[in-house]
C-alpha cells in the first residue's frame, strides 16, 4: 500500500516536553500501518480532518475544564509514603515536580474531541486524554486518586504493574484486547469519577480507579487510563493502537468511496 493511502492519525501533545511519549506513540501507529502526524497548540494550524485522533497523555487538565467530583481528604500515613518511594520511585520524583496547566493544549484538544464526536472519526484517548474526553462530554473528574487508594500504595510505574478486569460483558476493550484482565502500567494521579451519560466504564481496577471507558453509540471511542503506547512489547497494548488505526482505514475508505 503506498504511503500516502495510509490512515493519517493526529497525535495531540505539549509545546514542551511529551517528546518520549511522542515517539512511544508514532512507533505503535507506524508499526500499526498508520502515519503519525504530531499536533501541538503552537503548530496547530486548525486542521482538524484527520482519519484518527490520539489524545495524548500529560500534565493536568485545567480545573475550568473540567467538573471536579468531591471526595473526603484521606491522611495517609508516612510508612505509607516512605513504602510508595521505595518501590515506586517514580512516585517520589513526582512529590518534587510541578505541574503546569495547559490551556491551549486543553482547548485544541476539545476542538478534536467535539469534531471526532460529530464526524464519528476514531479517537483514542490516552491517560489525561482519557479523561479529557470524558470531561469534554460531561463526566467528572477526581483531582487526586488517593483518597480512593486510602492505605493502598499508590503504583506509579511505566511497567504492567497493575491489572485491570472487565465490568461488563461483550465491550469494545474486549474486543480488542480479548477475555483476560489486562496487565498495565500507571503514571497520571488523576481519574475519571462519573462518565459522560454518552461514555460507558468498562473496565476498573481493584481499587475502583475507572481505566476504560468507549461510546454506548459508536465502536470509534476508546478512552484508558494507562500509556499503552510505553508497553509497545505487549500485543494486548498493540491490538489498541490495531484497532484505532484499522478504524481509521475502514472510515478512510468508506469516504473515498463514496466520493467516487
Amino acid at each position: 500500500m503506498a504511503v500516502n493511502n495510509k490512515p493519517k492519525i493526529a497525535v495531540t501533545g505539549p509545546n514542551r516536553s511529551g517528546l518520549t511519549a511522542w515517539l512511544f506513540t508514532a512507533l505503535n501507529v507506524r508499526l500499526a500501518g498508520g502515519v503519525p502526524i504530531r499536533v501541538t497548540p503552537d503548530d496547530f494550524s486548525g486542521q482538524i480532518d484527520f482519519d484518527g485522533i490520539i489524545i495524548g497523555g500529560g500534565s493536568d487538565i485545567h480545573p475550568d475544564n473540567y467538573i471536579k467530583q468531591a471526595l473526603p481528604k484521606v491522611e495517609r500515613s508516612l510508612w505509607l509514603k516512605i513504602k510508595e518511594a521505595l518501590v515506586y520511585p517514580m512516585e517520589l520524583l513526582s512529590r518534587f515536580s510541578t505541574s503546569e496547566y495547559d490551556k491551549a493544549r486543553d482547548s485544541m484538544e476539545q476542538e478534536f474531541i467535539d469534531y471526532a464526536m460529530e464526524q464519528d472519526k476514531p479517537i483514542l484517548g490516552i491517560c489525561r486524554g482519557h479523561q479529557l474526553l470524558n470531561a469534554e462530554l460531561g463526566g467528572s473528574m477526581y483531582q487526586s486518586t488517593l483518597p480512593l487508594l486510602q492505605e493502598k500504595m499508590r503504583i506509579r510505574s511505566p511497567f504492567p504493574r497493575k491489572k485491570v478486569i472487565y465490568t461488563k460483558d461483550n465491550t469494545l476493550i474486549n474486543d480488542i484486547v480479548g477475555d483476560d484482565p489486562i496487565r498495565v502500567n500507571a503514571i497520571h494521579s488523576q481519574a475519571i469519577a462519573q462518565p459522560a451519560e454518552s461514555l460507558e466504564v468498562t473496565a476498573k481496577e481493584k481499587a475502583g480507579i475507572n481505566q476504560v471507558i468507549e461510546s454506548k453509540n459508536s465502536d470509534n471511542v476508546l478512552g484508558v487510563q494507562w500509556h499503552p503506547e510505553y508497553l509497545f512489547y505487549m500485543k494486548t497494548h498493540r491490538s489498541i493502537f490495531q484497532w484505532l488505526v484499522q478504524q481509521a482505514k475502514n472510515r478512510k475508505g468508506q469516504k473515498e468511496g463514496d466520493n467516487e
